[in-house]
């Protein structure tokens, strides 16, 4: 980018913090959620496009501008549920002009709130398709509950706010979307470990249960070297492991099962 080039985005910018206010209570309106393209806004609308993941997994999100072709530079803010959705990762989209560059804010991402920038001297193509500005990527935390979350456009950290080459505020509708949590896959996988006397000696014929969140035991008896094991073990649950001996006290292990495991060790207590 040349000096005019630079010295033009800086004012553009400029401009974004002057106006915020104006941003605010006229340019947008945070709260449409289901704008019609005959909006009295005149038809441009950005949206984060609903998606779903399973639990335990990451999942990215579409934000896409259904642009008229005069847009050069846009801030925003995203807000999700912190319990459900994490560490976001934010990339430029596949629709932004050549030469944009993307500013993002996190420091408000442990409560939920990221504010991004996309800013470039040439303007967006003309809609349709949609222009994909960003994507962001949350891990889905392994215990969310199955249903529908929302990520919603706000103010904070970074105001809304959409801008032409000329740095006018440009009329612009913004839509919420969902990220739909499903429950993660179930395999069925084999889990043990060893349990030993409280000097590491192994303890043979000692029995190991294995019970599940319905109460559903099943029992395992530890081999000479004093190994046990548990075969057919469904994942994505979670599990009370106990240790029953005559001589030995044993503390419970309570574990979700996301792949085979071996190291559940019990060591007794005296």
């Amino acid at each position: 980018m040349n000096f005019f080039g630079k010295l033009f985005t800086v004012n553009r910018l400029s401009l974004f913090a002057i106006a915020a206010f104006v941003i605010v209570t006229v340019a947008v309106r945070p709260e449409v959620t289901n704008a019609s393209d005959d909006s009295p806004l005149g038809g441009r609308t950005m949206t984060i496009v609903s998606t779903s993941g399973q639990a335990g997994t990451p999942v990215t999100v579409s934000i896409e501008l259904d642009s008229q072709g005069d847009e050069v530079a846009s801030s925003f803010s995203l807000n999700f549920d912190p319990a459900i959705l994490s560490n976001p990762v934010v990339a430029l989209g596949s629709g932004v002009p050549a030469g944009s560059n993307l500013s993002v804010n996190l420091n408000q991402a442990a409560a939920g709130r990221i504010g991004v920038l996309v800013d470039s001297t040439n303007p967006f193509l003309v809609s349709p398709p949609n222009r994909q500005i960003i994507t962001v990527t949350f891990n889905i935390a392994a215990n969310a509950p199955t249903g529908a979350t929302a990520i919603t456009f706000v103010t904070t950290p970074t105001p809304l706010s959409m801008s032409s080459a000329l740095g006018a505020l440009l009329p612009t509708v913004y839509q919420i979307g969902t990220v739909t949590v499903t429950p993660p896959a179930v395999s069925f996988v084999t889990i043990g470990g060893k349990v030993t006397t409280p000097a590491g000696q192994n303890l043979r014929n000692v029995t190991v249960n294995l019970i599940d969140s319905n109460n559903v035991r099943r029992v395992a008896t530890t081999s000479s070297f004093g190994i046990y094991s548990f075969a057919n073990v469904a994942t994505a649950q979670t599990y009370t492991l106990t240790v029953t001996s005559k001589r030995y006290r044993f503390s419970p292990r309570i574990e979700t099962i996301t792949a085979g495991v071996t190291n559940l060790d019990f060591v007794g207590l005296e």
